[in-house]
């Protein structure tokens, strides 16, 4: 995915989908840097690989 959509969703909560299909993560988008993604989960903070992201979608 083009990670220029992706800072579209910086402060956003998102539920991302990677291309495995096996994977989803629901956080707020925090940062981007490079083709990486940084979310914050309920309890946790996930660094993902904007590379692998299959699809957003925004939920507030």
């Amino acid at each position: 995915m083009p990670i220029e959509l992706v800072k579209e969703c910086i402060g956003k909560k998102c539920l991302i989908s990677l291309m495995t299909g096996t994977a989803e993560f629901t956080g707020v988008v925090k940062e981007i840097e490079g083709y990486w993604v940084k979310i914050q989960e309920e309890d946790s903070i996930r660094i993902i690989n904007g590379v692998a992201v299959r699809d957003i979608k925004i939920l507030s």
